[in-house]
């Protein structure tokens, strides 16, 4: 995620609610090539916002293929879960199987007392897994986005790195793997849902990281039949519903492209009591989507929620979904010709700007299922 910092950022303008662009009236087209300057300037002036990553990726080179250890700044715990496949092409072989628990992608850190987690909400559960592509440039590195799900079935959480912090000799997926770790950790400790509980972990995960950096965030929680979730920036979440958009999460954005974020002190970044909270009723059938802008920026909700409820119609379990919709994604954000989701809104602000967002793509995909089903 490449985001703008305060005055700097190309648009000079506020989103709504909704997450587009504040229309300020007609504006002068300008040429993308001015558009993508202002972004460079503001980097050079120390106004960038720096970039977050969600846990998808391995927090560390051990644990993106396949160490033992998963190590970030207080943490250290042994994964007991499996790898989210090779992070720079997913395969639906490589997910995790639908009928084993999964408590997290690639830099997964379960807590180190390797309990299995109780199963919260009587009447329903998420059949969760992911996948994730990162940019081509950040490969070597494993991206800059992250997430987890939970072994118990009921929790997911995406996180998104803000790149700019490579301007300053800092590896922007550090702040978000480990602010999802921390995540899963303080999960393995809740004994009861209640809708207060994304919030909270939001909140102390954000608290607990100590590694340099900025991201933005989704946690998504089931409790008691319904979606409770805390989103903070352009990370969210959409539920589908029979291939329809029931809900989609609003961005927060300070200006365009310059999403709301949390990170270390030295990163003039949001308090984590900015995240909006979320409450959704669920249906056994439902699918949630909670995933980083690299999937928002380039692929329309209907989309998506058509996308993967085809998947699932055709027998497809979560795995092979969320590697259909990340793959998507990438096709359309190398198009330069597409009129994207980002296109769309940097169209709105008077630019000039056509094609996809290439970009790190991290999706989880949830199969809203009722206990006792077979997975």
């Amino acid at each position: 995620m490449n985001t703008n910092r305060g005055n700097s950022s190309p648009s000079g303008g506020r989103s709504n609610q909704n997450g587009k662009p504040a229309h300020q009236g007609a504006k002068p087209a300008q040429p993308v090539n001015r558009f993508l300057k202002r972004v460079q300037s503001s980097m050079r002036h120390g106004k960038f916002a720096m970039p977050c990553v969600a846990l998808g990726l391995a927090i560390g080179a051990g644990a993106l293929y396949g160490g033992g250890l998963v190590s970030v700044p207080g943490l250290s715990a042994r994964r007991n879960s499996s790898i989210g496949g090779d992070l720079s092409s997913p395969s639906p072989a490589s997910m995790p199987s639908s009928n084993q628990k999964r408590d997290v992608s690639a830099a997964s850190t379960p807590s180190s007392n390797q309990q299995t987690p109780p199963v919260f909400g009587k009447a329903l559960k998420l059949n969760s897994a992911a996948s994730m592509l990162p940019h081509p440039e950040k490969e070597h590195r494993g991206g800059e986005d992250a997430y987890f799900i939970h072994a118990g079935d009921y929790c997911i959480g995406v996180a998104d790195g803000v790149g700019g912090w490579a301007e300053v000799g800092v590896d922007p997926g550090l702040y978000s793997r480990e602010l999802m770790s921390h995540a899963l950790n303080l999960l393995d400790d809740v004994e009861s849902v209640h809708p207060g509980v994304p919030q909270r972990i939001l909140e102390e995960a954000h608290a607990r990281t100590r590694a340099r950096g900025s991201c933005t965030a989704c946690i998504v929680c089931l409790h008691e039949g319904q979606a409770h979730a805390s989103n903070l920036g352009d990370s969210g979440f959409l539920v589908a519903r029979d291939g329809t958009v029931a809900f989609i999460s609003p961005q927060q954005q300070h200006e365009f492209n310059f999403p709301y974020q949390i990170g270390s002190p030295d990163s003039m970044s949001d308090s984590p009591s900015k995240a909006n909270s979320h409450v959704v009723d669920l249906r056994p059938g439902d699918i949630v989507i909670a995933a980083t802008d690299g999937l928002f920026d380039n692929v329309f909700p209907d989309e998506a929620a058509a996308l993967v409820h085809l998947s699932k119609k055709k027998g497809e379990g979560p795995a092979e979904a969320a590697a259909a919709l990340s793959k998507y994604a990438k096709s359309r954000a190398l198009d330069p010709k597409y009129l994207s989701p980002f296109a769309y809104g940097a169209q709105q602000m008077g630019y000039r700007y056509l094609g996809g967002k290439l970009d790190d793509i991290t999706v989880v995909v949830s199969y809203v299922d009722e206990h006792g089903d077979a997975q």
